[in-house]
């Protein structure tokens, strides 16, 4: 089954990690929007490590591309603002 939902302007919350070597060992992402409607997708450790990498690449790109960021600045660039959760 393949399905797509396009969202928009939801808030992602990390709701609840466990610990990696638990039994049901998982990480629960949550999206919710400001009428209280919500999805939890339940990830394992190496999805949420597959997604945390995806986003900081992201984020690299976006500052490097960034016309606010001046183009000699590459400690900025390289700056890592992620939080490692798992």
């Amino acid at each position: 089954m393949k399905a797509r939902y396009e969202l928009a302007n939801m808030n992602l919350t990390v709701s609840n990690v466990t610990l990696r070597n638990a039994a049901d060992s998982y990480v629960l992402l949550k999206a919710a929007d400001d009428q209280n409607n919500e999805i939890t997708i339940k990830l394992s450790h190496e999805q949420a490590e597959f997604l945390e990498a995806e986003l900081r690449d992201v984020n690299r790109r976006r500052r490097e591309n960034s016309p606010y960021i001046p183009g000699n600045d590459q400690e900025r660039i390289n700056d890592d603002d992620s939080f490692n959760l798992f």
